[in-house]
């Protein structure tokens, strides 16, 4: 008995491995989208089994299913616009397939489900056949209802009517066509995210129908997404951020559900003919570790990277963990960065995980990978943003020229968001301030964090664009840096320079050249933060800084306005929503008055995070902060052995001298001179000079000393890039010497 067992084993290990690699894929697919090999006593999991089985529960319920297949609260004669009802028949028929499929479900194989999958199914080419297409949104009839149905199909394969299901595999066919890359019934050929739905309700398709080289295309597909895309096109970006509808910063948005798709199809091909190729699975997690990874904070992405999704009531960072959760079973060059970050968002990870991704939950717990979030500063040259982390807390600043747009307001979203580009500071303690309750629709969306602003009764609007100047970049050393904007505000009157300076412990920012012709007030924006506590206490010396709920301010030049308000706004407003139900919030908001028509007008402040009112005291009475220039010519702030500047124009300070417009990050050890560097109208060619007090000699860089006093270095345009030399002092005084 022994022997025959060891021998069927055998057989089994030997059928396995020499599947067809469709049928490895098709494997793969029902394991994954069955929690195949989770620990079924896991509370995750256990959590995940139950709601999957009381949902399809619920869906099946006589009466609310009805006999001929649909659904009583469905209204199917809705045109897709924004939102689409019927697009719910196909949502709820992949949770109930999956309910059926899935062992350790009270529901697993319940001939009762069965029968009710079927008649649901029997309904789809009654609503969604090609004879039921009205105008409307495209999105929904392409894209929206083939990601359900086509993985419900590959589930039910054999479990259906045969006419039933070849009916619907026929209808699925029609509506998204033969070529994953190609135009479906209606709407546009994919790119960018559409491209990997597209790409994976064609998997879907090639599964059902047994065709490997619909799988192939697939691939090939897939491939396609996860390379770097060129400049102003849709997709991962050089910076590793995430663009879609142009040069729009949507990381956390469509790039979100993008690492989500594309991290599942990894796992899904895994072992097959179908799999990524190593360069693009290497593209993609770099994305997923320097992208994704580091615009996640707490159980949200970074409100900046979410483009007009900010405004939803339902926005969390689902997408983000399911993509780090995903990511981290399988080997990259990231996966350790990967795996530690998934770790630590699980641990404050409560709302619910379908079996699928808890399961996969499970076993990151399990594995006690070290738990932590990225750390450090990082600017994404292509897309006008700026991430500043430390343990404890989240910062940003969002940005935009000629090369980005400010956003977007597609389906009647965000008709209140015209400022979040305008240098917006995000800070977030806790991961849930923005987020939380009420703040949203309550938030006064014509004074951001962080911007300058000039207030009149269409501020806060749905104008959106490109930027009017190509000013807008930054760099850093990978810990610290600085980043800066020319703004040239659209639908506004208003220019002015804006920089921040980011250091281990506080965030300095620089306003100068605030003008201003109109008759409007113009403000800069310290900040609006939501208070959970009502009351929390101001506390300071009332004349140089102050603190509350956590948060230090440092005014070198005179304290702003200080409100503690009430605001009430809906849903409604925002715009892709029908909530008109009044919603309050209480917000810290400081902001300094330029006044009407202000000619260069400035501002300076720093903001300390995560501190109390005993640490900001003793921050600034130590405060090593000087800031050394803030004008039109040249902004620039020295801590310790750490240097930041904007050149806004060829000009020089402290014996530093730069002969373009470029930023500057500089930090002195005694014993070497650390440059970094930029260009921050993001040139493609050419060079610009940098030059520093002392010789040097430097491995790094084409360099050119002038005399024994300065070195001059020639630092490429590079796109925007950042630039690093490492400059060490000459010990003995050379010859006057030209190296090219």
């Amino acid at each position: 008995m022994r022997r025959f067992v060891l021998v069927l084993f055998a057989t089994l290990l030997a059928s396995s491995a020499f599947a067809a690699p469709i049928d490895v894929v098709r494997q793969n697919f029902v394991d994954y989208y069955t929690a195949a090999g989770a620990d079924r006593s896991s509370p995750r999991m256990i959590a995940a089994l139950s709601a999957q089985a009381d949902a399809a529960r619920s869906f099946a319920a006589p009466g609310y299913l009805r006999g001929d297949g649909s659904w009583s609260d469905i209204d199917y004669k809705e045109m897709p616009d924004g939102g689409w009802s019927p697009w719910e028949h196909s949502r709820r028929l992949i949770v109930m397939a999956k309910a059926y499929r899935t062992p350790g479900t009270s529901l697993y194989n319940d001939p009762s489900l069965r029968t009710a999958i079927e008649s649901a199914l029997r309904y789809v080419p009654a609503y969604y056949g090609p004879l039921t297409w009205p105008s409307g949104n495209w999105w929904f009839w392409t894209i929206g209802v083939p990601l359900d149905l086509g993985p419900t199909l590959v589930l039910m394969r054999d479990a259906v009517d045969p006419k039933v299901f070849d009916d619907c595999v026929k209808t699925l066919a029609i509506h998204i066509g033969s070529n994953p890359s190609g135009k479906g019934l209606v709407g546009p050929a994919p790119v960018g995210e559409n491209l990997t739905w597209s790409a994976y309700t064609h998997l879907c398709l090639a599964l059902v129908r047994d065709d490997p080289p619909m799988l192939t295309a697939v691939r090939n597909a897939m491939a396609t997404v996860c390379s770097v895309v060129p400049q102003g096109a849709d997709g991962i970006q050089a910076d590793a951020s995430f663009h879609q509808h142009g040069a729009q910063l949507y990381t956390g948005g469509y790039g979100g559900s993008f690492a989500n798709d594309v991290a599942r199809y990894a796992l899904l091909t895994r072992n097959s003919d179908f799999t990524l190729p190593p360069a693009a699975l290497a593209t993609f997690s770099t994305y997923v570790a320097d992208g994704v990874g580091w615009t996640l904070y707490g159980n949200y992405f970074d409100v900046s990277v979410t483009g007009r999704e900010a405004v939803r009531n339902t926005t969390t960072g689902y997408n983000g963990v399911a993509a780090l959760i995903q990511a981290s079973q399988f080997d990259s060059p990231h996966v350790a960065e990967i795996r530690a970050a998934a770790a630590r968002m699980l641990t404050t990870w409560q709302s619910a995980l379908p079996p699928e991704l808890a399961g996969l939950a499970t076993i990151v717990e399990q594995s006690h990978a070290a738990a932590a979030w990225p750390s450090g500063h990082r600017h994404y040259f292509d897309s006008d943003y700026t991430v500043h982390r430390r343990d404890g807390w989240f910062a940003s600043v969002k940005m935009f020229s000629t090369r980005t747009k400010s956003g977007e307001k597609t389906n009647d979203e965000n008709l209140r968001g015209a400022r979040q580009s305008d240098g917006r500071f995000f800070l977030s303690l806790d991961g849930d301030e923005f987020f939380g309750g009420n703040n949203p629709p309550a938030l006064d969306w014509s004074r951001l964090p962080g911007i300058t602003v000039e207030q009149k009764a269409d501020t806060a609007n749905d104008t959106f664009g490109y930027g009017l100047r190509n000013f807008a970049g930054g760099t850093g050393d990978g810990r610290n840096g600085v980043s800066a904007m020319d703004l040239d505000a659209l639908n506004s009157a208003l220019t002015a320079k804006k920089s921040w300076f980011f250091f281990d412990d506080a965030i300095v920012f620089l306003t100068s050249g605030v003008t201003s012709p109109s008759s409007n007030r113009v403000e800069t924006i310290v900040n609006q933060w939501p208070l959970d506590n009502p009351n929390a206490p101001i506390t300071g010396d009332n004349a140089q800084w102050l603190v509350c709920d956590r948060v230090g301010y440092w005014f070198p030049n005179g304290m702003p306005n200080v409100s503690r308000e009430v605001h009430s706004g809906t849903w409604a407003a925002l715009g892709g929503s029908s909530d008109t139900t009044p919603r309050s919030a209480t917000f810290l908001t400081m902001w300094y008055d330029h006044g009407v028509a202000p000619v260069n007008a400035g501002a300076a402040y720093a903001i300390v995070p995560n501190t109390t009112t005993e640490a900001m005291r003793a921050w600034t009475a130590a405060n090593p902060i000087r800031i050394l220039a803030n004008d039109t010519h040249v902004a620039a702030v020295r801590r310790s052995n750490e240097l930041g500047i904007v050149f806004w124009s060829a000009g020089s300070i402290e014996g530093i001298q730069s002969d373009q417009p470029s930023i500057v990050w500089l930090v002195n050890d005694g014993s070497t001179l650390e440059l970094y560097a930029s260009d921050p109208t993001n040139g493609a060619a050419g060079t610009f000079r940098v030059t520093v007090p002392g010789a040097f000699t430097t491995t790094d860089a084409t360099y050119t000393t002038t005399d024994y006093r300065s070195t001059t270095i020639l630092v490429p345009r590079n796109g925007g890039r950042t630039f690093h030399a490492q400059l060490t002092p000459q010990k003995i005084k050379p010859r006057v010497a030209s190296h090219r």
